[in-house]
């Protein structure tokens, strides 16, 4: 006998993934002015409806490695209303081609096609107002096996003990699922009683039609756990489709007096003291009204010219 399942695609969730243009098996072109901007729908619209402030802190702002913490001794003091999002995933899972895709500016963060390629607590600092720690992978790695249990020990205390935690983003292959050291990773996150929320990632690996049914299978694993995030992020880090929605849900997290400020920077390359961004100095703003002053007074001149000649 042969038994065929015929597994029901949710419509909703399937028009959801084209609309982000997570499986797209090349990488998205930015928006130009006249052309179209190559995204999906669902894509183009965060990126219309993305304010400033986050635009700027994930693709303009440098993310500097703050500290690599192999022991809850080398966490950074303070900072407690910097909010924290820790990411976490198998090893070799590309959670740290993940970060590069997310934060554009983002140093230091090693990749390699062997596993256990992270192997500290990284914490990232992006202009003061969003931590990013990436934890070492669980699972397989080139590492010994002492090193591995030393690596449990530090990341059980980093989420029992780190009080400007917000949430733990774990990073899943979209083609395999939840594996059973992801379920057990889960575990430990309830215990604590920390806030996680799934991204499935490698999506354009995977036709639409599968990557909903895992999508949708997913969110059935996780109808048990108390501290789940009911959303479930889809994303690739190699045609960038669904970072625009992952960047929007991290600045969500950051208070809304820190969100709602304006930040002030060096651009990388730039000389001297002078300062470039959203914001301007004195002298640059009383030398661009001097500017559009003598501008105007020379359309104004020309103007009665052609009048007179009229």
């Amino acid at each position: 006998y042969i038994y065929i399942y015929i597994y029901e695609v949710d419509p909703k969730l399937l028009g959801h993934i084209h609309r982000l243009g997570v499986c797209r098996k090349r990488k998205l072109r930015r928006q130009t002015s006249r052309q179209g901007s190559g995204l999906g729908h669902k894509a183009a619209h965060e990126q219309r409806k993305m304010s400033p402030f986050i635009k700027q802190l994930f693709e303009e702002y440098p993310c500097k490695l703050l500290s690599a913490c192999n022991s809850a001794h080398d966490f950074p003091k303070g900072g407690l209303s910097i909010p924290e999002i820790a990411f976490a995933g198998r090893s070799n899972v590309g959670k740290s081609s993940l970060l590069k895709a997310i934060v554009e500016k983002i140093q230091h963060v090693p990749t390699d096609n062997r596993p256990g390629t992270t192997r500290s607590l990284d914490f990232y600092d992006i202009a003061r107002k969003l931590r990013i720690v990436d934890l070492p992978g669980y699972g397989f790695a080139f590492a010994r096996d002492e090193l591995l249990e030393s690596w449990r020990r530090l990341i059980e205390t980093y989420l029992a003990e780190r009080r400007s935690l917000k949430r733990v983003m774990l990073i899943v292959d979209a083609r395999h699922g939840l594996k059973k050291n992801d379920l057990e990773f889960l575990d430990k996150v309830e215990y604590y009683k920390r806030r996680f929320q799934i991204v499935l990632t490698k999506a354009d690996l995977l036709e639409p039609e599968p990557l909903a049914l895992m999508a949708s299978d997913t969110k059935n694993q996780l109808k048990e756990y108390r501290h789940a995030h009911p959303e479930l992020m889809l994303c690739s880090s190699m045609n960038h489709g669904g970072i625009l929605e992952i960047r929007s849900m991290l600045g969500a997290l950051i208070p809304r007096k820190d969100n709602d400020s304006k930040l002030k920077f060096k651009k990388s390359g730039e000389q001297g003291g002078r300062s470039s961004g959203v914001t301007r100095s004195d002298s640059e703003r009383e030398t661009l009204r001097q500017r559009i002053q003598a501008r105007r007074k020379r359309m104004a001149s020309r103007n009665s010219r052609k009048n007179k000649r009229a």
